[in-house]
């Protein structure tokens, strides 16, 4: 399953705006419940987190990690931590945002179906 992690701000009002018109309905939309994991980092706190190989890190030093200057940025992931799709960042023509959103959705998903990870030995 694809992971989008959605890097905001507390004071950004855009990220507000995404958050409430665009990622929580998807999120609560059934369509959508059972085949993308939405997470939210905040840029600007320390909050600690593991990252997709499991190491220890801060919100903040993830989102640095991955480049992220400015929010909102959503970036769909494969379930290793690979970015699966260009990010989307800004809040791009509200009216076509969710749109978008669920195209990189779609996109990962794709992707990650065109490329299956290697199976483990038993």
């Amino acid at each position: 399953m694809p992971v989008l992690i959605a890097f905001m701000q507390q004071s950004c009002p855009y990220c507000a705006t995404a958050r409430r018109d665009h990622l929580i309905p998807l999120q609560n939309d059934p369509q959508w419940r059972d085949r993308v994991l939405i997470r939210e980092i905040d840029v600007d706190r320390d909050t600690p987190l593991r990252d997709f190989s499991g190491a220890a890190t801060t919100h903040r030093a993830f989102a640095r990690s991955l480049k992220v200057r400015r929010v909102p940025t959503l970036i769909v992931f494969d379930g290793a931590g690979q970015p699966v799709t260009q990010p989307l960042v800004g809040l791009a023509l509200e009216d076509y945002y969710r749109l978008y959103i669920e195209q990189s959705i779609e996109a990962g998903l794709t992707k990650m179906r065109s490329n299956p990870p290697p199976k483990q030995k038993p």
